[in-house]
């Protein structure tokens, strides 16, 4: 996936959670079994996920899961608290911060 020299660098937002939300967080989803037991566990995938696709020339932007604005998304889409959706959702909220929208 490494780009070209004319290909613009490709800009993922992750849902990056902080240790003192996690717990809650994962209660709130769906598909808590696609997220790690332990915020230590998530950490380092997501560590390790972050560094592939940066050593592929892509940049990646965390984004702090902020549970009442995710809910709302969630809500206001209709769609369930799962993988997809956090995706989805931190990639709007990338969007609107270097929009300012």
């Amino acid at each position: 996936m490494s780009k070209t020299p004319e290909e613009p660098q490709r800009i993922y937002g992750f849902c990056w959670f902080r240790r003192e939300d996690y717990d809650q967080a994962r209660s709130l989803m769906s598909d808590p079994e696609v997220l790690f037991d332990t915020f230590d566990e998530w950490l380092k995938a997501a560590r390790k996920i972050e560094s592939d696709v940066i050593a592929q020339g892509a940049k990646v932007v965390r984004v702090r899961f902020d549970t009442p604005s995710f809910l709302l998304y969630c809500m206001s889409k209709g769609v369930p608290p799962h993988e997809q959706t956090r995706a989805n959702w931190a990639a709007q909220e990338l969007r609107k911060k270097m929009t300012g929208r």
